[in-house]
């Protein structure tokens, strides 16, 4: 795992966004638990990173800060769910999705995608490394190139030619694929809540309640989705399809 990358950048941020009107500014909070984690007191670093989060502030920077503290502190849990939400807030960033795969190599439960299998694995890690942002971008982009196409082909005397016409079919065909493919990582990364298991074991249950059969066993750092919430407990899915219910306590939403 690489040091803490961005201590001064993420510093001037945080001391932008946040008053300072506290015994220790956000500024030096943030210094402080650099210092710390170049120091290899891990618990301080840790304390530091996450009194500035509970300030409200989301910052992929500090959510990377502080899943490599965690990493170091031995808590896999934390760590893929802090690099979790530093991938959602920057996706493209190379040192978070190495990071983010490295911690998931030491977790006990490999779960496999039975629907995501060779060229479509490919195809979603592209998707997830361009992002939500990115790909929306591009499907704007793509609208306003057609819109221009066809304003300026139905302004002229000779409207649409042959290339034209072909630059124009072209044009909607790509774009078409852009805006499914955001959906789809949308629908992914953003439209469905995903949680991570905190707990070393816990076990997933028939219903919402501990007299309910066992069915499966979770353990710390497995990422699942989540269908439903209800009275303190979940209902979470694997990307395998296997569905049960877990306390809420055990897993932290991403």
């Amino acid at each position: 795992m690489g040091r803490v990358l961005f201590c001064a950048i993420a510093g001037l941020v945080l001391s932008l966004a946040v008053p300072v009107a506290r015994a220790q500014s956000p500024e030096e909070t943030f210094e402080a638990a650099c210092k710390s984690y170049d120091q290899g007191r891990w618990d301080d670093a840790a304390d530091g990173f996450r009194r500035l989060l509970r300030y409200g502030i989301a910052d992929w920077r500090l959510e990377y800060n502080l899943a490599n503290t965690e990493y170091k502190r031995g808590r896999l849990g934390e760590a893929i769910l802090h690099y979790e939400r530093a991938r959602r807030l920057n996706p493209a960033d190379p040192d978070v999705t190495g990071n983010l795969a490295l911690a998931r190599s030491k977790i006990r439960d490999v779960v496999v995608d039975d629907d995501a299998a060779g060229a479509l694995r490919a195809v979603r890690t592209v998707q997830e490394r361009l992002g939500v942002s990115a790909q929306a971008g591009l499907c704007l982009l793509g609208v306003w190139i057609i819109a221009g196409i066809v304003t300026w082909c139905g302004s002229r005397p000779r409207g649409f030619t042959a290339g034209w016409g072909w630059t124009l079919t072209t044009t909607v065909f790509l774009t078409g694929i852009v805006f499914l493919s955001w959906r789809a990582t949308w629908a992914r990364l953003d439209g469905s809540a995903r949680a991570v298991i905190l707990q070393p074991a816990v076990e997933a249950l028939a219903g919402p309640g501990l007299n309910n059969a066992p069915l499966f066993t979770l353990h710390e750092g497995t990422t699942v989705s989540i269908q439903s919430e209800r009275e303190g407990w979940l209902q979470v899915t694997l990307p395998n399809s296997l569905t049960g219910w877990v306390v809420r306590d055990a897993a932290d939403r991403i």
